[in-house]
């Protein structure tokens, strides 16, 4: 079987974030060979992860090279930033890391890559904050991608409270423990709501564009992030923006997304043949 090759940590000038930002890729098995060009899926981390989190403890390159190997996929490269715990926000007290990807991740990928440059060609997919993440900047930016995928995404249609407690009765500190201060501080609920993907769902309608939507989540999450998911499918279905949700058995961890990213693979693969 040929391997891609992953290169992790490498870093460019980010010039909104005025310093360096880190990011993994994976190439596949014949790009310094060959001559085509590629297309791009933007692969998003979750809280507490880092630009390596997919490779490390996804092993989505071994995903990667099996699925291209025996045909199910074509050949993408595909770009693993680092953005912190930012929720891929543009926050009023932090840093843009929304404008970072958008502007400056891509604009560097496309620049420095043999991958293409159309909308058609770029993918984006995240899990948990990054589930959050490709949503957000799919639906604000449906110029930009061609379909986004979720995985066990943190969206949810209120804003958070203050406290929750998990599935398994534990107190959690919601608004302290995962969103800091990227939402404010104190925490914004107008700021959470503008950012909220629930009311991007419109941009995307008028935008006229075509925007596959992906959907998952596990039915044991401890989070209850199935109601999120469950919700926005329903109002993607009313917008009859195209759209698949699947809840799956599980809990929110690596077992459930090792296994969940190859239908995202498959996912994209048919909205490239598609459109």
């Amino acid at each position: 079987m040929v391997k891609g090759t992953v290169y992790e940590s490498l870093s460019f000038f980010s010039p909104t974030l005025e310093r360096d930002l880190k990011y993994s890729i994976y190439l596949p098995a014949e790009y310094e060979e060959d001559s085509r060009k590629y297309s791009t899926i933007y692969l998003l981390h979750g809280h507490s992860g880092n630009e390596v989190s997919w490779i490390r403890k996804g092993h989505v390159d071994q995903t990667l090279d099996i699925m291209i190997n025996l045909g199910e996929i074509p050949p993408f490269v595909v770009v693993m930033p680092d953005a912190k715990n930012s929720w891929y926000v543009d926050s009023p007290v932090g840093e843009k890391y929304e404008t970072a990807i958008i502007n400056d991740l891509i604009g560097f990928i496309e620049g420095h890559y043999k991958v293409r440059k159309t909308r058609g060609d770029r993918f984006v997919a995240g899990l948990s904050m990054g589930g959050y993440g490709a949503l957000k900047l799919a639906f604000k930016h449906p110029d930009m991608f061609l379909s986004a995928a979720s995985l066990s995404g943190g969206i949810m249609r209120d804003v958070p409270p203050e406290t929750d407690v998990d599935i398994n009765g534990d107190l959690i500190h919601i608004r302290e423990d995962y969103y800091h201060d990227v939402f404010g501080d104190p925490f914004d609920p107008d700021f959470w709501e503008k950012e909220n993907v629930f009311n991007w769902v419109d941009n995307v309608k008028n935008s006229g564009l075509t925007l596959p939507v992906y959907l998952s989540c596990g039915n044991e999450d401890y989070y209850y992030l199935y109601l999120g998911s469950t919700e926005l499918y329903h109002e993607l279905r009313l917008a009859k923006i195209e759209s698949v949700l699947y809840i799956r058995d599980g809990d929110h961890n690596w077992l459930l997304w090792q296994e969940d990213i190859k239908e995202v693979l498959r996912f994209f693969k048919r909205a490239l043949d598609l459109y």
